[in-house]
């Protein structure tokens, strides 16, 4: 497993998370019936993933079955900002859960900076020195020196293709060039084929901007999420116009709600849509669509509009994250202790079909392995998800409104930058 985070000296958000969300009592997922409570051998885990409910469970269980095992139970939410809210609200009391799965980066810090989370730091050192977990990785989980997370996933950002739609229309493997890649979509839509799958939602707008953005200028990027140029800047308004330029050839499909989307891939699994943009985790769930990777579907990094700056990419890596106040935290961070095994790593990777952080633990994905492969030949450099780079402050709100110009394009396009950069103006002017 290769992994390179960038380390930035951008200034952590001061919000206190009471302040962010207001005050609640952490009661379980709206709606759903009333969850377990913690017991000696089972604890629950509040993530905003139920699409990973089985795998969980599964896992939950194989930890419950080791000597003196803590297992864990699944509490989903189906929406991430109701899970954003309710955690937030009660992570400094005892309400809060005592395992829950988290983000990196500035997502993170108000969490640690509000004494929120259990301190993780000894332990993976341990984990490090026994079972080669990789620095880089947990490096996204550190905060002023100390570590406050355990990796639950770690997933490059990759373009999903569907290979009976390039085999059926003649396109060959990997698109090698941005030409090729408009290409093979001019191609696909004049076939009746939606080229790209489409999401909105809470957070899904930031995918496709940040995807424009690295690949016409990674320099601006990295500054934009620091704060050092505006939303307004020449390269953001580039990035922006390329992105229009691809939603008015109609490459990409009709915008869905993205948590139902990819709980359930239809459109990809059955080819009406030929490539999706998303994390390396939603493999997993494509196979429980009925699809075989490498006979099925393939994986590439999206190759640069501007071939000037060379290839760039996301990564992403998902904590699970133990509460400071909940009263089992110690058997919580046993239970995330085992889970760190690589016997229980190797166990976790082949339900999920991730690929461990530790290089003790090898996978056999033949879509990981044919991506890792490209990284490496390609030389592709590795930048931190924007949803983890930038302060939650900006992140949220931003994302939110970028799935205002995914549903109208064309809309002004200067007013509405404006608007973002009036968010992000607000944060820094605090916070600088």
């Amino acid at each position: 497993m290769r992994f390179f985070t960038k380390k930035t000296s951008a200034l952590v958000a001061t919000a206190s998370i009471m302040a962010m969300v207001g005050t609640a009592t952490f009661t379980g997922p709206a709606g759903a019936a009333a969850t377990p409570q913690a017991s000696s051998t089972t604890l629950p885990l509040s993530n905003d993933k139920p699409g990973w409910t089985i795998g969980i469970n599964a896992i939950g269980k194989v930890l419950a079955s080791l000597d003196g095992g803590t297992g864990w139970q699944a509490q989903p939410y189906s929406s991430t900002t109701a899970f954003q809210g309710v955690v937030r609200a009660a992570a400094t009391t005892s309400q809060a859960p005592p395992v829950f799965t988290w983000w990196s980066g500035q997502q993170l810090v108000p969490l640690v900076k509000a004494g929120a989370l259990a301190n993780m730091t000894s332990l993976v050192k341990v984990w490090e020195a026994k079972y080669g977990l990789n620095p880089d990785v947990e490096n996204a989980y550190e905060v002023n020196g100390q570590y406050y997370g355990a990796p639950l996933y770690t997933s490059d950002w990759v373009m999903y293709y569907n290979k009976k739609d390039f085999a059926k229309y003649g396109l060959g493997g990997a698109p090698m060039t941005w030409a090729q890649l408009m290409s093979d979509a001019a191609t696909l839509k004049a076939h009746g084929i939606a080229p790209f799958d489409y999401y909105v939602d809470d957070w899904a707008g930031f995918i496709w901007f940040e995807q424009f953005l690295l690949s016409e200028n990674p320099t601006a990027y990295h500054q934009l999420v620091l704060g050092q140029i505006s939303y307004t800047s020449a390269p953001v308004v580039k990035a922006m116009e390329a992105w229009k330029q691809v939603a008015d050839l109609g490459y990409f499909g009709t915008a869905q709600d993205i948590d139902t989307a990819l709980s359930t891939p239809i459109s990809f699994a059955k080819g009406t849509t030929a490539m999706l943009l998303i994390g390396s985790w939603q493999e997993g769930t494509l196979i429980k669509a009925g699809m075989v990777p490498g006979k099925d579907f393939g994986a590439f990094i999206v190759p640069p509009i501007n071939p000037a700056v060379g290839w760039q990419a996301i990564f992403e890596t998902g904590p699970v994250v133990v509460s400071a106040h909940n009263a089992n935290e110690q058997a919580a961070l046993n239970s995330v202790n085992t889970f760190m095994e690589p016997s229980v790593q190797v166990k976790w990777d082949t339900l999920e079909s991730f690929v461990s952080a530790e290089t003790s633990v090898k996978t056999t994905d033949v879509t990981a392995i044919s991506v890792n492969n490209e990284i490496a030949a390609e030389h592709v450099h590795l930048w931190n998800r924007y949803w983890e780079a930038t302060p939650p402050q900006i992140a949220v709100p931003v994302a939110s409104d970028l799935s205002k110009f995914i549903l109208n394009p064309d809309l002004p396009l200067m007013p509405f930058l404006t608007t973002l950069q009036d968010v992000a103006t607000s944060y820094w002017s605090t916070a600088k």
